[in-house]
């Protein structure tokens, strides 16, 4: 089960993620890429949990997301 399994349905940032881990930037932009990749542990072990990774916009205004789908 991953940090994600015992939390609500919704969505969470990745800054609020990067943070609750405690994550530098570089480690953040580290996780990001390998929730790109459909077939990389961390994404398959989240997505076991109906968690995604959501990327709205571009630029500095883009948000990037964790979303948890209802059970």
């Amino acid at each position: 089960m991953t940090f994600m399994g015992n939390r609500a349905p919704g969505r969470i940032s990745m800054t609020a993620v990067a943070r609750e881990l405690g994550l530098n930037a570089n480690a953040k932009k580290d996780l990001q890429k390998n929730l790109r990749n459909e077939n990389h542990p961390t994404t398959v072990a989240l997505k076991a949990d109906g968690v995604t990774y959501a990327v709205t916009g571009r630029g500095r205004s883009g948000k990037s997301e964790l979303v948890k789908e209802a059970a």
